[in-house]
């Protein structure tokens, strides 16, 4: 285990400025990651923990010094979250001392800076060019925004079916009374970004064999590990089809048939490999106006 490459450590300074409201107005965050010896894939993990240092927030004037530091330890290398978690636990830790700098429940702080709730499904068009006008304070600090946000109402409803304030409350008056013993709650966002940072690799393809007896074979590029990627080609497959779920097949994923796949990573699996193709949308018109037999 010693010469096993390990999720990337991290170490963090930061200085924020923020109102009597809570309301983060900037900040200067350094993020300095344990790479060791050699470089593997530190370059990305860093670059998707710069892209989560956001997590759920608005900030309007950031700036992120990532340090990819060269170390005589172990090459570290990708993990689950590929540096997401690592970019998100420092704005939780500035949620919660500006809380505690104002006295106010970090909740409180956490749901001032969200990113304002807006929607393609509203009519919002961000495409627009005075989007910044239409939608205030829901582009992030690479340049993209925020679409269909429902995580303040999510947190406000996940608060209120908890009785968070109240629970909350209670805890503070046992640890006033524990010297010993200690409780703590907390209620924390996640917003998680999928695919690859570097977008060539947002592709795939499938390849789609229709039998006369009824049956469909489908081979795609994705791989399965257990997560169910396979079912859920299956039945997307079977739905554009309208057939039953036993008559598709799936065959072992081969760069032969599929070539050029990229990694089942960046919990975009399904979203990659499961996509309707245009070419497998002509397949299903064609197939549903075949003669019987």
């Amino acid at each position: 285990m010693i010469v096993t490459g390990k999720r990337h450590g991290f170490a963090y300074q930061w200085d924020v400025g923020f109102d009597e409201q809570g309301m983060i107005l900037g900040l200067y965050i350094q993020l300095a990651s344990n790479c060791g010896s050699s470089t593997d894939l530190s370059g990305p993990v860093n670059d998707r923990a710069i892209c989560h240092v956001d997590n759920g927030y608005y900030l309007d004037a950031v700036t992120i010094d990532s340090l990819r530091c060269k170390t005589n330890t172990v090459s570290n290398t990708a993990f689950r979250g590929f540096g997401g978690p690592q970019g998100m636990f420092p704005i939780e830790y500035i949620m919660d001392d500006i809380g505690y700098a104002l006295d106010i429940d970090p909740l409180i702080i956490r749901q001032r800076n969200f990113y304002t709730a807006m929607s393609e499904q509203a009519g919002i068009d961000f495409s627009a060019e005075n989007i910044d006008e239409i939608a205030p304070r829901s582009k992030t600090p690479y340049g993209t925004y925020v679409k269909d946000n429902i995580l303040p109402d999510l947190v406000s409803k996940l608060a209120e079916h908890c009785d968070y304030f109240t629970r909350r409350e209670t805890i503070k008056s046992f640890n006033e009374q524990s010297p010993i013993i200690k409780k703590g709650l907390a209620l924390t966002p996640v917003k998680f970004g999928i695919s690859f940072n570097a977008t060539l690799f947002n592709q795939a393809g499938a390849l789609v064999h229709i039998y006369t007896d009824g049956t469909i074979l489908v081979n795609h590029g994705g791989t399965e590990m257990g997560q169910g990627l396979y079912s859920k080609i299956r039945q997307i497959v079977a739905h554009e089809f309208s057939l039953d779920l036993s008559k598709i097949r799936l065959s072992a994923t081969d760069t032969a048939k599929v070539p050029n796949t990229s990694a089942t990573a960046a919990s975009s699996g399904t979203d990659l490999n499961g996509k309707p193709k245009p070419p497998v949308l002509i397949f299903a018109i064609a197939y549903k106006h075949l003669p019987p037999n």
